[in-house]
């Protein structure tokens, strides 16, 4: 097979017809042994490239690294699969792995040990650590302590990283943590740490101690990235110290909008960074998205193309108009940049009857935690709770502006949204508290409403983008003007993000006309 040439083994497949941009990353993967940079717009086959491209690379040591076990599971199963691209040869060689199993087999070198995942870990911690501290926190400030300590290892944040970084971790979650909280978080990261030189890690643990504190990973000639505009800097130290040779990187820098969450914003330069020599290839045709719609991204994505089949679509501007979600049939989403509006509209739709499934059942109990707080009686009425989340909203806007944090702004006016959103119909915060403990409990397979960021990686035949005027934020500014964490450019990716989940029809309306 070596001595084929890749035109002689596409000859051989009369079934299958790359297109022209598949046919040159063919080639390229098959003809040099140059480094890739694969732009892949949205919807634009990039997996099926990817088998495509490990059935004709040199036969080397490679391994594939993927976002998470789900797209390790499909990968497997499609490189496996001879029956649509058998005629090229097996991809059998490719060591399909997640950046968790990568960095699982790094620190079980690293220490010589057989590692157990105990997946109840940090509970187990954090609930030791209260106990010796003598604290008692509730059990919803008890799990955002879990939360932040997670969140530390994710970014890569050490115990002994400054107040003000610990501060800024705590302020980006939705629960609201007092600096006690902060204490019992970083002892408890301390006691993670110790114990996973035992052995015991958890699926955080597989990143961040392979990462930070010198994982051993095995070395492969080709390493191919999936997903590159999502990756962390932990995850630039893991591939760093996995690629031995040849990178081969896929992803869209126009869909990088996770920032917020310690990917880096610049993921796909970062990488770059990594080796001397690129050759830069799109793969810019969408299989996915309607023309209309495609239409519509080329401000955004220049270059961005619809297959010659795919359908027309249908683009409708409802924003000056009253509308009925019962007029809409089949599956539809509902997103929107901000959680307020989703909460508006999910408790509109359930008051009409109509199922739904809201998305992020985190945020529902961040905001009891939070509610609490603000008005612990249960019985404060309901305009005396809305007038107490106002002052609250007020307080921790004038505290963070004062700071020169007003990329904090926002998040504090999305929580009080949300929160206000809830009371509003309940007849006192009680009722609004338990109103919100169900909210994420309804599952309904036709209507889904989600953020921008958590629909990344989905897709519905019926989109609704609630509310677009609220992109760009109005906190959103140039990163590099100030280094602002909520840059222009990751809101505008937001969009992107957004409008192309849709695959027949894309409809712009606003949360204030739904009827």
């Amino acid at each position: 097979m070596t001595d084929l040439t890749l035109e002689d083994l596409l000859d051989e497949g009369p079934s299958f017809k790359p297109t022209a941009e598949q046919e040159a990353i063919l080639k390229a993967g098959r003809g040099t042994k140059t480094n890739l940079m694969l732009t892949a717009y949205a919807g634009a086959s990039k997996s099926t490239t990817l088998n495509l491209l490990a059935r004709v690379l040199p036969k080397v040591s490679t391994c594939y690294v993927v976002f998470n076990k789900k797209n390790q599971l499909e990968a497997e199963k499609a490189f496996k699969d001879n029956s649509k691209f058998g005629f090229l040869g097996s991809a059998s060689h490719v060591d399909i792995v997640t950046a968790n199993a990568m960095g699982h087999r790094a620190w079980s070198t690293a220490i010589g040990k057989r590692l157990i995942v105990d997946t109840k870990k940090i509970f187990n911690i954090v609930k030791q650590t209260c106990q010796s501290e003598r604290a008692n926190p509730t059990r919803d400030e008890f799990a955002f302590i879990m939360q932040l300590v997670n969140k530390a290892r994710q970014t890569g944040l050490l115990k002994d990283a400054s107040d003000d970084q610990w501060q800024d971790l705590a302020d980006s979650l939705y629960g609201d943590l007092s600096e006690d909280h902060i204490y019992l978080a970083r002892k408890s990261l301390a006691e993670s740490v110790r114990q996973a030189y035992s052995g015991l890690i958890d699926f955080d643990d597989q990143i961040y101690m392979s990462a930070m504190f010198g994982g051993v990973f095995r070395r492969f000639e080709c390493v191919m990235v999936d997903e590159s505009q999502d990756l962390s800097p932990l995850n630039h130290k893991q591939i760093a110290r996995t690629a031995a040779a040849r990178l081969i990187c896929v992803g869209d820098s126009r869909q990088a909008i996770y920032a917020f969450r310690g990917a880096d914003s610049s993921s796909m330069d970062s990488l770059r960074s990594l080796r001397d020599e690129w050759i830069d290839l799109p793969l810019s045709t969408t299989f996915r998205c309607p023309k209309v719609i495609v239409a519509r991204q080329q401000h955004h994505a220049p270059g961005f193309t619809a297959y010659e089949t795919n359908q027309e679509g249908q683009f409708l501007d409802w924003t000056q108009k009253e509308w009925k979600i019962e007029e809409l049939p089949g599956r539809i989403a509902i997103l929107c940049r901000n959680n307020a509006p989703l909460f508006s509209c999910a408790l509109r739709l359930i008051r009409k009857g109509i199922g739904c499934t809201l998305l992020g059942s985190e945020i529902g109990k961040g905001l009891v935690t939070l509610s609490r707080k603000i008005a612990p009686n249960d019985s404060l009425p309901r305009d005396d709770a809305l007038m107490m989340v106002r002052r609250w909203q007020e307080d921790e806007t004038a505290k963070a502006l004062a700071n020169g944090k007003d990329e904090k702004v926002g998040l504090i006016e999305d929580k009080a949204e949300c929160l206000c959103a809830v009371i509003a119909e309940s007849k006192t915060i009680g009722e609004a508290r338990r109103l919100l403990e169900t909210m994420f409990s309804k599952e309904n397979l036709r209507i889904t409403l989600s953020t921008g960021h958590k629909a990344k990686g989905l897709e519905w035949p019926t989109v609704i983008h609630l509310d677009p005027w609220r992109i760009p934020s109005k906190w959103a500014k140039d990163a590099a003007n100030n280094g602002n964490p909520v840059p222009m450019e990751q809101d505008m990716n937001l969009r992107y993000v957004i409008e192309t989940r849709a695959q027949e029809c894309l409809i712009l309306a606003n949360m204030d006309m739904l009827q």
